[in-house]
C-alpha cells in the first residue's frame, strides 16, 4: 500500500458508496459484522478496480457501512492500515460466546479494552447478529444404536429486527433477564452487577448507547494501528469530507479483533467472488 494521499481517500469514498449499495441490496449487514461475508467485500475492490486502498481499510469500511445503513451511529475513521503477508506473533483473543464475566474482562483487557463500559456497549452489536445453533435429535444408527444428531441447524436472533441497529438488545436483557440469554456471555451481562449497570444505562437511553458505542467501536477498530502517525492523511480526509461533515468508518463485532489476523493470512489469489450476489 502506498501513501495515504488524496487519490487514496477518493478511493475510500468510492468504496464506501458501493458498499452501502451492496450491503443494502443483499441485506447482509449482520453477516458483514460477523465477518462471515468477508470474502464478498473483495467484490468491491475487484469490480471498482481500487488500486490503493488496503484490504485492512476496506474491511473496516465495510463494517461501519453495515452499521450506518442499519440506522446506527457514525463512527470516526482515519485510513492508513497496512496489509501484510505475515501472521502476527500475538494471537487474537476471539470471543466464542461461552465467556463468563471474568473471561470477558480478561479477553477484552488483553485487547487493550479494560473498561466495563467498552465490553458492554460493544455487546450491543448483538442487535444485528444472528447465530446458528445445532438442532439436537436422537437418531438410530444402522446397527441399532441411538446417538445424538447435530447435523441440522436453526437460526437464532437476539432481537426482533436484526437489520436495525438500536438498543433493543439491552431492552431485551433488562426485561427478560437470564431467560433471554442465547449464550453464556449474555447471562454474564445480567448477572454481573458492574455489567448490569451499563445494561440499564443503554436500555433506557439509546442516544447515550450510540454515543458511547461509536467511541468504543473506534477504539476496537484501531487495535494494532496508530493513527497518530498519520496526521497528514487525517487532515486530508477531513478536508475531502467537509461537504458532509465527519464520516464514520469502522467495524464491530465482538469478533473484529481477529480481522488483522485474517488479513495477514489472506492472499490475493485466494479471493472468491460469488456471481449470484447483487451489486
Amino acid at each position: 500500500m502506498g501513501a495515504v494521499d488524496e487519490d487514496y481517500l477518493k478511493e475510500i469514498e468510492i468504496a464506501r458508496r458501493e458498499l452501502r449499495s451492496f450491503i443494502t441490496n443483499n441485506k447482509c449487514a449482520p453477516l458483514m459484522l460477523q465477518l462471515a461475508y468477508i470474502q464478498n467485500v473483495d467484490i468491491v475492490k475487484h469490480r471498482l478496480k481500487l488500486k490503493k486502498v488496503s484490504y485492512a481499510d476496506l474491511y473496516q469500511l465495510a463494517g461501519v457501512v453495515a452499521i450506518e445503513v442499519t440506522q446506527g451511529p457514525i463512527i470516526d475513521f482515519v485510513p492508513g492500515r497496512m496489509d501484510s503477508n505475515e501472521s502476527p506473533r500475538v494471537q487474537a483473543h476471539f470471543l466464542n460466546g461461552e465467556e463468563d464475566a471474568r473471561s470477558l474482562r480478561r479477553k477484552f483487557s488483553r485487547m487493550g479494552l479494560s473498561e466495563d463500559k467498552d465490553i458492554v456497549v460493544l455487546c450491543g452489536g448483538h442487535a444485528l447478529i444472528r447465530a446458528m445453533h445445532p438442532k439436537v435429535a436422537m437418531r438410530e444408527t444402522p446397527k441399532g444404536e441411538t446417538r445424538e444428531d447435530r447435523s441440522k441447524f436453526e437460526e437464532r436472533k437476539w432481537t426482533k429486527e436484526p437489520l436495525k441497529f438500536d438498543n433493543s438488545y439491552f431492552k431485551e436483557l433488562l426485561s427478560r433477564g437470564a431467560s433471554f440469554s442465547r449464550l453464556p456471555m449474555d447471562s454474564a451481562l445480567v448477572e454481573d452487577q458492574r455489567f448490569y449497570h451499563y445494561v440499564e444505562r443503554y436500555a433506557k437511553d439509546e442516544d447515550i448507547f450510540f454515543k458511547e458505542y461509536a467511541i468504543s467501536h473506534k477504539k476496537l477498530s484501531e487495535l494494532g494501528f496508530d493513527p497518530k502517525n498519520l496526521n497528514n492523511s487525517k487532515g486530508l480526509y477531513q478536508k475531502l469530507n467537509q461537504h458532509r461533515g465527519l464520516v464514520g468508518i469502522g467495524i464491530i463485532s465482538v469478533a473484529v479483533a481477529g480481522i488483522l489476523v485474517y488479513l495477514h493470512k489472506k492472499k490475493k489469489n485466494q479471493l472468491k467472488i460469488d456471481p449470484k450476489l447483487e451489486f
